[in-house]
Formats: structure tokens, sequence, C-alpha cells
């Protein structure tokens, strides 16, 4: 019988899982710089167990069990925020674009709508926001997510399920590309977002791929991140 390492190699494993791990890692942690030190510690830490990773579990729940013990202890110091300070920030006045000559106006709007989404998450605990980042956007099954997380499949269950309806809740209020039809949204971006549509892309989504969750539409609209990129 083949062992992993004949049918696998590191180049299949950074192909397959760069982007996704790099965004585990951005949407659990607000700084870039620690969320880019996080990713490239996992890719670190991928190389050194592949040698003695025996393929008894799922490659993918082999991933994303070693990116859940670097996150969650990169993330440790991550501020837990409550959606009433979320609404109390949306409040504040509209941003200003930077004052730079050379600034893709475009690229800078998605970019803060990307760090916007990612704050959102941090109204939950960091291994709920882990959860729900591995269920909604990476797409495991909540028998893997159990597995990852070494909590009870019902328990997992509850948590995302719970969690999501308390995010939707609030963005349906608050954010104007998740209800573009809600004109009496608050959002610092409000004014940007509408100047380039952001919402006819996510629209566009919706009508070619069917039905999506909002952060899976984000990580086919907003910029896409692979840290691993710098280490191979």
């Amino acid at each position: 019988m083949l062992s992993v390492q004949q049918t696998l190699s590191l180049e299949d494993v950074a192909r397959d899982y760069g982007k996704l791990v790099s965004m585990v890692c951005r949407r659990m942690i607000l700084e870039e710089e620690t969320a880019r030190d996080a990713a490239q510690q996992v890719w670190v830490e991928i190389v050194k167990s592949f040698p003695s990773f025996r393929g008894e579990s799922k490659v993918s729940t082999w991933i994303y069990t070693i990116t859940r013990r670097v996150a969650m202890e990169y993330a440790k110091n991550e501020r837990l925020v409550s959606t009433r300070f979320l609404r109390e920030y949306s409040l504040k006045d509209e941003l200003d674009l930077p004052d730079n000559t050379d600034l893709d106006k475009t690229l800078w709007i998605k970019e803060m709508c990307d760090k916007c989404l990612t704050g959102m998450l941090h109204c939950f605990d960091n291994e709920t926001r882990l959860a729900c980042i591995l269920r909604d956007i990476a797409g495991l099954s909540y028998g893997e997510l159990a597995e990852i997380l070494e909590r009870d499949e019902a328990a997992v269950r509850q948590m995302t399920s719970r969690s999501k309806k308390k995010l939707q809740s609030f963005m349906l209020d608050r954010c104007t590309v998740y209800n573009p039809g809600n004109g009496n949204c608050k959002c610092r971006m409000k004014k940007w977002v509408k100047e380039i549509d952001l919402a006819k892309e996510y629209e566009k989504i919706r009508s070619t791929v069917g039905r999506v969750n909002f952060y899976k539409m984000s990580e086919m609209v907003l910029p896409r991140k692979d840290y691993w990129e710098a280490l191979l």
C-alpha cells in the first residue's frame, strides 16, 4: 500500500489549502501581520508533521486541526466585542478615502469591507468564531468540525446555529452589502460601497452559483490572500 507521502505532496497541500488556511487566520485575527504570522506558523507545523502523517484522518481534518491549535494560540489576546459596540461604531462618521494619489479606490473599499466582516465575527468568542468560519466558509461538515474542535457534534450544531442567527440579525440592520434594500442601514462605508455598487457583485454570484452564505460569497468578491506564498 502506498504511503500518504507517496500520493500527497506538500505542494498539493499548499495549492489546495494555502488560501483557506490564510482565510481562517485572517478571520480569526484582526491585525493582518499577526494573521500572516499565524498562517505561516501553520505551514511550519504542517511541514514538521507531514512525515509522520499516516492518513488515519482526512487530509482536511489533519490540516484544520493544526490550524485550530495555532490560530487559537495566536488569537488568545483578540478582543471580544459586543453587538452594541459594533452598532455604536457603525454610527460614527463615514470613513474618508486615504490621502494617497496612487490609491486603488475599488481595492481599498473591498479591503475595508473585508476588515469589517472580520470585525463583526469578533462578537463571538474564539472557539465559536472558528467554528463558524470552518462551517460557513471552509464548508466543513458538522462531524468533521466536531472532530477538529474536540466537541460533541450536537454542541457544535447548536453553537454555530445560535451564532449565525445573532450575526444575521445584526447584518440585516447594519450592513449595506448584506442587505442593500435597507435604506436605513448605518455603515461607515455605505457611501463607498454604493459608489462601486459592491452589492451587485454579490448578486451576480447568487445568480450564478445559487444559494450560498454571505461569508462564502465574500471570499469570492473581496481580496483573497495566501500567506503561504512567501514561504514556497
